[in-house]
């Protein structure tokens, strides 16, 4: 796998679908925790969290069979270095788009930071199909290029919810303004991961089909920013002291140089015991 190729492609169109990247039988493992869950979830209180979407958080903390999606080699090879070359979870959720859901608002994933636009992104996200993800089913529907503008907001200006597949002939062209975009629908195969820069313009899609669509959601932030979930309240520290030490600091066991991250005086892996 070519990471720098990878990279040089988020940073110009800003996503990257990498197909069939997790074993079947890991994507399996991990359902066979999280479908008893969706059993008895609710769904969620708002548009944008979906009337017909249920969500699960802090998903390190239900074992091994989840962590592999959180500390993923070569996902870590292309997030870190565009995040400063270090980075902590930000967000750890599933979500599972039940038949007859709405397309979510268009939004990125890092607008809570408050600096204005075009910059960096701040954050990168990833989405896992644990199912083929399809038009069908409500597939994560993308803006290439939006990451460039500046507070522009998309609403008006896209006046249909037509999708095109990313290996439509003329993708890559780019629209380098809001008056020129496209939306696009990140069809992929169960196993597949979409990587894209958090200041990208997405939503997920509608679900017109018959059968609910699963995504798995790591999302990942610059290490020295704040992150949307608070690991150290929502996962309990038996359960982080059996997870390998990367994971451990990716939910944010770790020092940020110079001392950002310390726990009295102290590296935070000490609390563990």
């Amino acid at each position: 796998m070519d990471h720098g190729k990878i990279i040089e492609t988020i940073q110009d169109q800003g996503y990257f679908i990498i197909e069939n990247l997790m074993p079947l039988e890991q994507v399996d493992a991990a359902r066979a925790i999280l479908d008893p869950i969706f059993v008895s979830q609710r769904t969620g209180r708002n548009q944008f969290e979906g009337f017909k979407t249920q969500r699960i958080y802090s998903l390190p903390k239900y074992g091994p069979a989840l962590w592999p999606f959180f500390n993923h080699d070569d996902v870590l090879k292309i997030i870190k270095p565009l995040l400063w070359d270090d980075c902590l979870i930000t967000a750890a959720l599933a979500a599972n788009v039940l038949p007859g859901e709405q397309p979510q608002a268009f939004h990125t994933d890092d607008s809570f930071y408050p600096v204005p636009r075009p910059r960096r992104a701040f954050s990168v996200g990833a989405i896992w199909a644990m199912d083929d993800f399809t038009a069908e089913n409500g597939a994560t529907q993308l803006i290439p290029y939006s990451h460039t503008w500046g507070d522009e907001k998309p609403e008006g200006v896209l006046q249909t919810d037509e999708a095109f597949s990313v290996k439509e002939p003329g993708m890559a062209d780019g629209w380098a303004t809001p008056e020129d975009a496209k939306i696009i629908t990140a069809e992929m195969p169960k196993g597949s991961v979409l990587i894209f820069l958090g200041n990208l313009w997405h939503r997920a899609g509608g679900n017109v089909s018959d059968h609910a669509r699963l995504g798995l959601f790591p999302q990942y932030c610059a290490a020295w920013a704040r992150q949307q979930e608070n690991f150290f309240l929502s996962i309990p520290k038996a359960v982080v002291a059996e997870m390998p030490e990367r994971l451990q600091a990716l939910l944010g066991y770790q020092i940020h140089p110079p001392f950002m991250g310390h726990a009295g005086g102290r590296h935070p892996l000490k609390t563990l015991g």
